[in-house]
């Protein structure tokens, strides 16, 4: 018999061999939602696991972050193996988010008529109805590499190189077709409750539900300038033959890692020149540049090498804080919980704001406020600005490309550019790197380097940080005049060096152990790169340090 300490964190009784999903039995009135995953001695495991030894057992329910993806990666394995049996000449690319839907490339440019999609949803549904078994096994990496055959063109077998040669590797089956995956599944297709299958561009749309509500669908909405972004980053990943951490590890195994990261600063340094070019082209009609972008997606760097390029082209940028325009603290809402809420609009002092906009736009000289977040309290330390011949206003800020917070200027006058770090980078065609996770690990290092808090710190605090984006930045993406994906393509093979030991000490007993557990497996398969070539002035240096712009960071 094995002791093992239970959710109640009581210590009990269970045979060798019980599965985690026996024993969730036992304590599913613990939870509120239905258990999806369990948690042994700190690390996510499958259900389907059995207990071997005395550990520390806990689980995962639906309405999680995490268990929330373990529904995805379920809905995406019975979706393809449907397509398999419907339409096996079709050759499916998992690509990217969009809301609450996620986008499948057809590869291959057969056309998949409402029909087809209609065929496909029923087989879905159908092993659905009938809980179809997702068998879980583990096994060795060599017999891994052996059992998992390609079906087109998928670097599975390959991906496995980067492990080490002892690794046990975890392999799912249904309907006898075998995957290998990142992270859990459910242990059967019955606990998958909405779905839908869209037609969009060249591929299709997976649907899945929010978190909150797995019976119902959210309505796509459609993010035609976003997508835009998506396939221009991809078809370049393609271009430069770097669009898996497959390609990238056969980049850094032959000496090629001061070549691939040349290559994506450069990209970046023609983009950004584009778009201060497109600012100057306007001759004097924009005065204003309204940057935002989700955290730890690099707004401050970029901020100030389109300020570069903007004066090249001859124009006078200069920056303007929305930090120092927050209210009072008195004056500061507050959630439900009774926090302070500093992320909301109402946050800020927008009388203020649009008083000093309209005044500096206007030529005029304004007294700047510095906001003490100290005590809370609005200061005026004797500093003034005047927008000048030429002058163009830089604001950075969460809010930017909310029409209200730049209402009192004409849209002619100014250009909202919205920025995020969406990685083409995949891992095989069916396991992508979530562009989440990349901002996660940046933010982790970033943390770690400059503001003095630990990965666990970071980690407790990201779903307040997401909730935010959700709330005030994802919903105004569309708005934006110009976008920029401050992604580079070899970040992940950076973040082996710098990430994988923050997130290795964190303590094995804390909820934040299974997200870091996570974000490990993705880094054991790729290799670390030499990172001394990446340029002071790159967006990375504003995560791993030695930035020129590092009294801005």
């Amino acid at each position: 018999m094995l002791a093992i300490t239970c959710p109640d964190g009581k210590i009990k009784q269970y045979k060798k061999g019980t599965t985690l999903l026996e024993m969730a039995a036992d304590f599913q009135y613990l939870y509120k939602t239905t258990i999806v995953e369990g948690i042994v001695d700190g690390d996510g495991k499958d259900l389907q696991k059995p207990l071997t030894k005395d550990c520390c057992v806990g689980f995962i329910e639906m309405n999680s972050t995490e268990g929330q993806n373990v529904y995805v990666r379920t809905l995406l394995y019975a979706f393809l193996v449907a397509l398999h049996h419907t339409r096996p000449e079709v050759q499916i690319e998992v690509k990217n988010t969009m809301g609450y839907a996620l986008f499948c490339d057809i590869k291959n440019g057969i056309y998949l008529s409402k029909y087809d999609l209609a065929d496909i949803s029923t087989y879905m549904q159908k092993m659905i109805d009938e809980h179809e078994p997702v068998v879980y096994t583990r096994i060795s990496k060599a017999e891994a590499e052996k059992l998992i055959t390609p079906r087109f063109y998928e670097d599975t077998a390959p991906l496995l190189d980067a492990l080490d040669d002892e690794t046990v590797v975890a392999i799912y089956s249904l309907k006898d077709e075998k995957k290998y995956f990142f992270g859990s599944m459910f242990p059967h297709l019955g606990y998958l409750r909405s779905f839908g299958l869209l037609n969009y561009k060249n591929g299709i749309m997976l649907q899945y539900p929010n978190r909150d509500d797995y019976d119902t669908l959210p309505n796509f909405i459609d993010q035609a300038k976003l997508a835009l972004v998506y396939d221009e980053t991809e078809e370049w990943g393609k271009t430069i033959g770097c669009s898996t951490v497959t390609a990238l590890n056969k980049f850094i195994k032959t000496g090629k890692d001061r070549e691939i990261i040349q290559i994506a600063e450069a990209l970046h340094e023609k983009k950004i020149a584009h778009i201060a070019d497109k600012i100057a082209k306007t001759g004097s009609h924009i005065r204003l540049i309204l940057i935002a972008g989700p955290s730890s997606s690099g707004k401050t760097t970029f901020a100030q090498r389109l300020s570069v390029q903007m004066r090249v082209n001859g124009l006078k940028p200069m920056p303007l804080s929305l930090d120092n325009y927050f209210k009072e603290r008195i004056h500061t809402p507050r959630k439900a919980n009774g926090e302070y809420d500093f992320e909301c609009l109402d946050a800020l002092d927008l009388d203020l704001f649009h008083d000093h906009l309209s005044a500096l736009l206007a030529g005029a000289t304004v007294k700047l406020p510095r906001y003490n977040f100290g005590t809370g309290v609005r200061e005026f330390r004797g500093q003034e600005a005047n927008l000048g011949e030429n002058g163009v206003l830089v604001v950075e800020g969460i809010h930017g490309l909310n029409e209200k917070l730049s209402s009192v200027v004409p849209a002619e006058n100014k250009i909202k550019i919205y920025i995020s770090a969406l990685t083409p980078l995949s891992f095989d065609d069916y396991n992508r790197i979530q562009t989440t996770d990349m901002r996660l690990m940046r933010r982790i290092v970033r943390d770690s380097q400059f503001r003095s808090r630990d990965a666990l710190g970071t980690l407790q605090v990201w779903p307040s940080v997401r909730e935010g984006e959700e709330k005030y930045i994802f919903p105004f993406s569309e708005e934006a005049d110009v976008m920029f994906n401050t992604t580079l393509i070899y970040e992940f093979a950076v973040f082996k060096k710098y990430a994988e030991p923050l997130l290795l000490a964190i303590p094995q007993d804390v909820p934040e152990h299974v997200v870091a557990e996570r974000l490990l497996s993705m880094l054991r398969h790729v290799l670390s790169i030499n990172d001394e070539a990446i340029p002071n002035n790159s967006i990375m240096r504003e995560f791993i340090g030695h930035s020129i712009f590092k009294e801005l960071l």
